[in-house]
């Protein structure tokens, strides 16, 4: 049985020093920050996008284009979302009374996302739609990009054409 094409938008909200904070950090504590900021980040995304599924540092959405009638709903959502990450980052710093290296490394953390534009198919696994498709490979290499080194920025928004 084929699946329809749906067209839309893939996102991918990555939380940039993820690797490093993670190496460095004591994981009991290191994973209730990293959850906090995940926990944060599908609860800014959805329901405009659909979750399909958290990948490590990384929620994975996307949305149908009818769902999203005007292009600036996109920027004002991951703007948003960026907003509300920077003020949970800000609360974490100043409540962290702890003198562990995860404590101390929050502010290390920062986030980045990445959004592209069209076809996929939404295979059922497990009882969740995930987008499948070329387009989903795109956006999955576009997280291996040189923003960083071309501009010091470590919380960017990365779009494809």
């Amino acid at each position: 049985m084929n699946l329809p094409i749906q067209h839309g938008y893939l996102v991918l909200a990555d939380i940039s020093g993820y690797t490093s904070f993670l190496a460095k950090s004591e994981l009991d504590h290191a994973q209730d920050i990293l959850r906090s900021i995940l926990t944060l980040l599908i609860g800014e995304l959805t329901p405009t996008l659909e979750l399909a599924e958290v990948e490590g540092d990384a929620v994975f959405a996307h949305a149908p284009a009818s769902t999203i009638s005007r292009g600036e709903l996109l920027l004002e959502l991951i703007e948003a979302a960026y907003v509300a990450f920077r003020d949970r980052r800000r609360t974490m710093e100043h409540n962290a009374t702890c003198p562990c290296n995860a404590c101390h490394a929050i502010s290390t953390l920062d986030l980045k996302f990445i959004t592209h534009y069209g076809d996929y198919v939404l295979q059922n696994v497990g009882g969740t739609n995930k987008p499948l498709g070329s387009c989903v490979n795109l956006i999955h290499r576009m997280l291996k990009n040189r923003v960083r080194e071309a501009t010091g920025w470590r919380g960017y928004a990365l779009f494809s054409e």
